[in-house]
């Protein structure tokens, strides 16, 4: 990288600093539009695991809570941290609305 171009790039990043400490105004800004109407919100469903890249946050054969989202899901892992998962490690499932209610009420008390 020349000198030249190094020295505009770190222009850029000490003008983007003052901007985030609102010591400057940007001099531009992009607006882009979306549509709220296409925005769905996940949808929450039970899902046994059945793919795993790492067997110790996430356990095959173990029922999570997950959120459907277009491609993804997410989900709690064994640690406690939400995670983003492909579609393909879960398959949901019906529970019986006893067993529903129990998950929920466990849920609750932790």
């Amino acid at each position: 990288m020349s000198e030249k171009v190094f020295d505009r790039l770190k222009e850029s990043v000490v003008e983007a600093g003052k901007i985030m400490r609102g010591e400057m105004e940007p001099s531009r800004e992009f607006v882009y539009e979306i549509d709220s109407s296409e925005i769905q919100p996940p949808t929450a469903a039970w899902a046994v695991c059945i793919e795993t890249d790492d067997e110790v946050l996430l356990i095959p054969g173990k029922i999570y809570e997950i959120k459907i989202g277009k491609s993804r899901v997410w989900v709690r892992d064994e640690e406690g941290e939400a995670t983003l998962c492909p579609e393909e490690f879960f398959v949901p499932i019906e529970l019986p609305q006893t067993v529903a209610e129990k998950l929920e009420n466990i849920k609750r008390a932790a």
